[in-house]
This record gives C-alpha cells, structure tokens and sequence, in this order.
C-alpha cells in the first residue's frame, strides 16, 4: 500500500544522510546534528503510528524513516537499558513486540544503516543494535547530564586528554556511575568522546568571554542541540555559570506558581522589528511583547507534548514543550520542570504534579510531615490538580512514582561539580559581620571554603595550590588550603591564613579560578575585636541556623539563597548539625518572616520584642538577621561591662527564636539601635 507521507519523510531523511560526508559517517556521533527537532519528531511519529501496521510488512520499503526512528528513540527516548517499551509506543503498540519482531526490526535497521555506510557494532557472537544507534547519535539526552560531568571533571584536569586508555576508563568509571552505555561510549569512541568534550569547553571560552554571544552564534558548536538546553538546565550552567539564562531567553517554559495555583508558561520576548506578533498553543492565543510575558495555561498543560507557535505575517516559528503526562516535576531552584527521562537529579526542593492522584508514590530523604502526597488543588476554572511537595531533609533522597502500573525511581544527590564559597566565619562567627555600603565589616579574614567531589584529583592539595587563587587586595595571600571535613561524597576544604595576611583597612577578599570559571570577591573592612563579646554567640547556630544561613549572602547584597546554597553553606558553617530542612523555611515564611522569591529565599523582616521583665531587667526576644545582633552587641558593648548570653529558645511545636536579658535601663537605647537598623519592634513575633 502506497504511503505518500513517509515517502516525503524518507526523501527527507535520505538527503540528510547524503549530505553527511562518507569518511565520517562511521564516527561516533555522525547523525547528532541530522536528527529532526522534538517538534518535527512528534509530527514524524504521529505519521509512523498512522502507518506502522502496513510499514512493518516490509521494513525495508522506507529504509532511512527506520534509521531515523531507531537513532531519534535511542536520542530522545533511551533510558537505562530500555528500549523496547519505547519502541512499542512510538508505533502505536498496545503490547510489548514480541521477541521475534524485535529481531527483524534489528536485521532491517543494521541493513539500512550499513547500506548507508553508518557503523554497526558486531560482536564475534552478538549485534549490539541499541549500541550501534547510541554511537551514531553519540550522547542520549537521558545521559547528557551525565556527560557534562565528565566535561566539569575535565575543566579541572590539563592533561585529561594524555591519560592512558586504562586511566581514562577508571576515570569514566567513576563519573558514569552505573549508566553503561554512557560508559561505553566514552571508552569505545574516545576519539569522539574527546572532540565532544573539547567542543563543548571551546563553546564554555567563548560564550564566558563574550556575554553578548548566544548558541546560535556558534555555528561551529554541531553537538549542542536545542533539547539539551531545554530538558537539562545543567547546559547552560555549564556553558556559562554566572549567567546561565542569557543562553535560554529567547526559550519559552512551564512555570508552577504554587501561590496562585496556576501553571504558566513564560513567553521570551519578541524583537520590536517582528511585532506585531501573536504566541499560540493549542486553543491559547496572546499577543506577543517585547518583553517577557507569561500565558496562564493550567488544565492545558495535562498533554504530553505542546507546541507553542509563534505567528508574525508570513513568518512561524514553534517551540516544542514537554506537557505534564501523567506527572510532571518541577524544579522550583531552578523554575522550569525536568526531564523525567532523567533518573538522577540535583538535591533541592521539587513539586510533583499530576492532573489526577498517583498511585503510589514514597520518598525518603523529602520532608513527610508537612508535605502530605497527592494533595488537592484546583485551578481557577475548578480542574483538579494534585501536588506532592518535596522538600529535602538530608543530601541525599529517592522518590518513587507508580502510575499506570509504571514504576519509576528517581534519585537526588549533590551535584558532581566543584564550589567554592566565601563566608563571614565558621559556626556561630558566621554571623559576625554588617553591612555599610558595599562593604562587609568583620572582626577577622573570611571563611573560604571548596567542595570537592572525590577522585576529582590524585593529590588534592596540591591541585587546589595550583588552580585555586586567592588574594587580598592586588596581592596573592600567603597561606594554604586544608582538608576540613568530607561526608560520602565530597571533601571539604577551608584557607589556612597565613599570620600577617590579616589587614587593617577596607581591601578586596577574593577566590579564583579562571579555568573553572570561579570568581568570588568581598569587599571587607576588618575591625577591632570586641573581648566582652566573645562569651554571648557561645550557643550558636543551634536550631536558629537557617538564619545564619541566609544571611551568607554575597557581597552587601540581599539577593537571597538557593536551597542548593543554603546546603553549602551549612556544610561549611554548621556540618555537624542535623534537623535542617526546606519545610522549616516555610514555616517562617508562613508568619512573614521569610520569604520565597523565584527560586531564592530571603529574610523578608526582622521583629523583636523588647518588654520588661522581673528583677529589674527587660526581655529582648528576636527572630531575624543575627548580624543585626552582632553589630548592637558591639555597640553595646562600649556602653556596658556585662553583655547576657544569647539564649535559643526552641520549644516543642513553636518556631525557634532569640531571647536576651538586657538591664532595664538599656531598653530605650536597644529600641532606637534596633529601629535604625530596620528591625519591627513588635509585640508578639508571630503575629
């Protein structure tokens, strides 16, 4: 039977083949770049499901449509070892291919692929068919977080590519952890996996050095493909960490706004040279703006793909977004939802959504006393939604989703990069600052800590000598890095200061290292100690750590933190402690007291109550920015002779706070300092 559409597509595909020069088409990685985008891969596999029963009865009639279809599954649909059940799906199967279908589908493609000189991985006793796609499309997007790992590893190592083949297999070894045909593709194609790799650090150079350059001005990057910036947000971090979205402005996304109950998606912005403009998807239409919009979708998102078009007179342009079915997880660090293809993914707070109850879904390192599962919402036009909050509770978590009689595990860990971070001190000093200008007054040098991943190098001291600078002013401190704590996997180091490096006047602390793109500077004025202090911060952080926490921000500045910051920064300052999570934050926030900016989190007011007490004394009780306490117990102490300890009061079922027993002479004084340094005078902190 005759099927004119997928004779348009095999013209199309056998083109695309030809045009692929002969000497590299039996390279790893050949057909990345012929592979057709997410938007016209669904409307290729909506035509195989229409066509698939009578295509099957001669595989060999549309023979590039079948490499097309193989390679795109094992690019866009791979996943741990499972081909099969994709495959199944992709042409319309209500049950899994029988064994013996799987095999002429295999014998037909390796012949189609063959014939068209592309490399099929034969064994003396075996094919390996789901192999040999891998290799012509190089890194599956299931896997390319993984990969980009092993990019991060290589930005730190000079001589990466002069390992010996047993090093480098030891090396892939450990970063691929158990994806296999990550592994394999590493250490089969390490010709290939090189170029990849080099390519994307030539990529991260150029686009680092010139902030105004986008993807598309690198013609010559061939590996990125749009979908690894759309379903891993790890791209763009790697390519250009300090300001990973100017790469993805001009991509649309779905938002979850958990304080208004909607699902949105946010529109780029349109050059003013294109308007008028109109944005469509689905049954949903706006008019496009030259500046970033957002479009309330809700219900409209539960599809399992959308296509957003962009209609300008004569000119379309669309975007392909993944829709929320059955679930959807979204990522409130970095405000998009994921790949669930993936199966490992950063340790932060997630929002799981689905448009009907899960089956079943457990969890283990998330926060399971404030975050009920399947929880009931409804949208504005009263559609059900239902919402598991994840909020994690240790460095490492699980979350398992059945639906439908699928299973799928999800793990969350540490990202595998290498940090480093400047702090106002270690424990309870971590609060000893404030603020004036742009300047961070301290009593001492600041803390400055890296986190490093284990096996990252063969002798890690020396490695951080040489890559990792640090400076006072114009000058490079004398001193050394040493090894402070580790946990299961990384090791923490902080700067020794050497005696002498500590000065007397406003100057620049910084920690560098162009190679990895890591640059953090304060600008600090250090200040004579005051001795009557030392005894009063002797309690902390304690239970008040979150807000020794968020107020490790950088430089004089009250951007806030991310959950993945905060973690850092508690496993410099406080690492021993335990009982720290994000639902804690909420509980602040519900009082006003924090609040949820994007993806950051901020103090959003300070109050104390400041009342008399028995025995001649006045109570201050306090929850806010300790540093505020720090610079009133330095102001203080020119005034008194005894200054009270700081005592933490954390009663069971209340919210930790401050409570301190000032003589009742010094309440108008502490009053006026905490009012001229914003703090709310209140008389109940929860109200």
């Amino acid at each position: 039977m005759p099927m004119p559409i997928l004779n348009d597509w095999e013209d199309k595909f056998r083109e695309t083949l030809q045009k692929i020069d002969e000497s590299t088409r039996q390279k790893a990685g050949a057909l990345l770049s012929a592979l057709p985008d997410h938007a016209d891969w669904d409307e290729f596999l909506d035509l195989v499901k229409t066509e698939w029963q009578s295509w099957c009865s001669d595989l060999y009639q549309f023979p590039c449509c079948l490499i097309a279809l193989y390679d795109g599954l094992a690019f866009y649909e791979y996943d741990a070892n499972r081909f099969w059940p994709q495959f199944s799906v992709a042409v319309g199967e209500k049950l899994s291919l029988p064994a013996n279908r799987q095999g002429e589908i295999n014998g037909a493609f390796a012949r189609a692929a063959e014939t068209y000189g592309l490399k099929i991985r034969r064994r003396p006793d075996s094919t390996d068919y789901v192999g040999s796609a891998v290799h012509h499309i190089g890194v599956p997007l299931s896997l390319w977080d993984g990969f980009l790992e092993i990019c991060e590893w290589a930005l730190a190592h000079d001589n990466w590519m002069e390992l010996s083949d047993k090093e480098w297999s030891e090396v892939v070894d450990r970063r691929a952890g158990g994806r296999t045909r990550l592994k394999n593709f590493l250490t089969d194609n390490r010709d290939a996996a090189s170029a990849f790799i080099q390519e994307m650090h030539d990529a991260r150079r150029i686009l680092i050095e010139d902030q105004d350059l986008t993807i598309s001005d690198l013609q010559q990057a061939s590996l990125l493909r749009q979908e690894y910036f759309d379903e891993v947000p790890e791209t763009a971090e790697f390519l250009r960490p300090e300001d990973p979205d100017s790469l993805i402005q001009d991509r649309a996304r779905l938002v979850w706004d958990e304080n208004r109950v909607c699902i949105r998606i946010h529109l780029p912005a349109v050059s003013q040279n294109r308007l008028p403009a109109t944005w469509k998807v689905g049954t949903f239409a706006q008019e496009a703006a030259s500046t970033p919009d957002a479009l309330t979708l809700n219900s409209g998102t539960f599809a399992s793909s959308l296509v957003l078009k962009l209609e300008s007179g004569q000119q379309h342009e669309s975007q392909r977004l993944r829709g929320i079915v059955p679930w959807g997880l979204f990522d409130s660090e970095r405000g998009r939802f994921v790949n669930p293809e993936s199966r490992q993914f950063p340790i932060h707070s997630y929002t799981l959504i689905s448009p009907e109850p899960l089956d079943e879904v457990s969890r283990k390192g998330f926060d399971e006393e404030e975050s009920p599962i399947n929880e009931c919402y409804e949208f504005e036009d009263g559609t059900p939604v239902y919402v598991t909050r994840l909020w994690p509770v240790d460095k490492h978590a699980e979350l398992s989703v059945c639906h439908g009689g699928e299973t799928r595990n999800l793990h969350f860990r540490p990202r595998f990069k290498i940090e480093a971070r400047i702090f106002a001190g270690e424990g309870g000093y971590s609060a000893n600052f404030s603020r004036y200008n742009e300047y961070l007054k301290l009593e001492c040098l600041p803390l400055l800590c890296i986190a490093i991943p284990f096996g990252s190098f063969s002798n890690t001291e020396i490695a951080l000598q040489q890559k990792f600078q640090v400076r006072v002013g114009d000058q490079i401190s004398p001193g050394m890095w040493e090894k402070f704590r580790e946990d299961d996997s990384r090791e923490f180091y902080s700067w020794h200061w050497e005696p002498g490096a500590q000065p007397r006047k406003k100057v620049n602390v910084s920690i560098r290292s162009p190679e990895l793109g890591i640059k953090f500077e304060y600008p600090v004025e250090i200040l004579l100690p005051k001795e009557a202090m030392a005894g009063c911060w002797q309690n902390f952080p304690g239970a008040f750590l979150p807000w020794f926490l968020l107020v490790q921000t950088s430089a004089a500045t009250t951007e806030g933190m991310k959950w993945s910051d905060l973690m850092l920064a508690k496993e410099a300052i406080a690492p021993a402690q335990r009982g720290f999570s994000e639902a804690l934050l909420h509980k602040y926030a519900r009082y006003g007291l924090l609040e949820k900016r994007g993806v950051r989190w901020i103090i959003a007011d300070s109050r104390a109550v400041v009342e008399p007490a028995v025995d001649g004394e006045c109570n201050l009780r306090f929850c806010g920015d300790p540093s505020v306490l720090w610079s009133l117990f330095r102001y203080m102490s020119d005034k008194a002779s005894n200054l009270p300890i700081i005592e933490i009061v954390n009663k069971r079922g209340s919210l930790p706070f401050l409570l301190m027993r000032w003589p009742k002479e010094r309440q108008s004084v502490i009053e006026k300092y905490l009012k001229n340094h914003n703090i709310n005078l209140v008389s109940d902190l929860w109200s």
